[in-house]
């Protein structure tokens, strides 16, 4: 019945949760494939939010804003952990007779090991390339520490210097890319769990909102590595010879079978390394190319008025939160500041020639506006396009920023006669 039961869920999770699964190495048509199975679940939590358990505001509807914590997600896994317990039910009553599933038990750990793969490979990635946790932002520099929240802390440390994110990335991508092949599955399982617990340590003590995937991520390698645990205990505990026991691939005496599972094994590593790299290498060179562009909105800014229709309007941000101050970065990253001293993550596009500026920040409705520099240190943005009769003219003021922070500045010392404080 165990069995039975993490057959049912894990197959459900692997395929269905929308999060990178194994659908998303396939070119072109796995993103749909992905989101279409994912849909139903999160449509009946979505419907569950606000008729059965009655919750109010952002958490009763799906949407974006970079968490894996929703209330729509839990009611997800709950959804599929019920599902999963009622097939539990019916095939027992259908099944109890069957001695052992070896054959679904390769499968499963195949699937497994193919989820594991793709995700390990997309965090490796993503730190391979340092975007994950990117630079000490100008929003976050310019706030007390007292006033961080813990995720922020620990995103500016591991960001503050990008050789480290890289190393981190480099482990992650190799504990991916091992446990995709039968032979070296069990060491990259094992890498898998001890990575991945460093990660849920992590999200836990620092609130970072992807406790939910990261846990999986855990439960999932554990128990690729629990058929092995025996064999594990005998060589490292007892220091006695020790064969792994688990079913890598589905058993088959036929050859041709056996050599379908390496040429699957193969077409996945290449798609899912291929379509990630692509996708992570092409954001990171827009994000480079938007850091070497110049442009005179780079700055802080803050938000003196804005008005619709002539009348005083608040540009809201996130769950109809006034803005207070915008943070440009560069061309294509911003932070937008509200009331409550929330930073909201905003893409942006600055487009120099036609005088135009793109905002969408998090969780929000972007707009589209034409700027003007009155000066140097004063910025008028006034909506255009089709949301203009959504979007308030803003003026702002720019706000005087240090010259040099030491946090950017200290460097690395061999020699250090004293911690340096401050």
């Amino acid at each position: 019945m165990a069995f039975r039961l993490a057959f049912c869920y894990f197959m459900t999770y692997c395929l269905c949760v929308g999060n990178a699964t194994l659908w998303q190495a396939i070119p072109f048509v796995g993103d749909i494939i992905n989101g279409n199975l994912a849909q139903p679940f999160r449509l009946l939590a979505q419907y569950l939010a606000q008729n059965w358990i009655h919750i109010q505001g952002v958490g009763a509807k799906i949407h974006g804003g970079g968490s894996g914590d929703t209330a729509i997600d839990w009611l997800v896994v709950a959804e599929m952990l019920t599902l999963a317990l009622a097939a539990t039910l019916v095939w027992t009553i259908l099944d109890r007779r069957r001695p052992h599933y070896q054959t679904l038990a390769a499968w499963l750990r195949f699937t497994i090991r193919l989820t594991l793969g793709m995700g390990m490979v997309n965090y490796g990635l993503a730190k391979l390339f340092p975007l994950q946790m990117s630079p000490p932002l100008m929003g976050v520099l310019n706030e007390p520490l007292g006033n961080t929240s813990p995720m922020t802390m620990l995103w500016t440390l591991i960001g503050l210097n990008p050789v480290y994110e890289m190393i981190c990335g480099g482990a992650e991508l190799v504990a991916g890319i091992l446990i995709l092949f039968r032979r070296t599955a069990l060491v990259g399982a094992l890498l898998t769990a001890f990575l991945t617990t460093n990660i849920v340590l992590y999200n836990f003590c620092f609130d970072v909102p992807v406790k939910l995937y990261a846990s999986h991520l855990l439960l999932l390698s554990v128990f690729v590595i629990l058929p092995d645990s025996k064999s594990l205990f005998r060589f490292f505990w007892q220091h006695q010879p020790a064969v792994p026991l688990g079913i890598w691939v589905p058993p088959a005496r036929r050859p041709a079978f056996r050599r379908a599972t390496a040429i699957i094994e193969i077409a996945f590593f290449v798609c899912c390394i291929g379509n990630t790299t692509y996708s992570i290498g092409s954001r990171w060179r827009r994000v480079a190319e938007a850091r070497r562009t110049h442009t005179p909105l780079v700055g802080a800014w803050h938000l003196d008025s804005a008005t619709l229709h002539g009348k005083p309007e608040p540009l809201l941000v996130g769950v109809d939160q006034p803005a207070t101050a915008i943070y440009i970065e560069n061309a294509m990253q911003a932070n937008i500041r509200s009331t409550n001293g929330q930073l909201w993550r905003t893409f942006l596009k600055d487009d120099e020639a036609k005088h135009t500026l793109e905002l969408h920040p998090t969780a929000s409705k972007g707009g589209t506006y034409n700027f003007t520099l009155p000066d140097p240190n004063h910025l008028t943005l006034t909506p255009t396009g089709p949301n203009q009769d959504k979007t308030a003219t803003l003026t702002l003021t720019r706000i005087p920023l240090p010259a040099q922070y030491p946090l950017l500045t200290r460097g690395f010392h061999f020699i250090s006669e004293w911690g340096l404080e401050r």
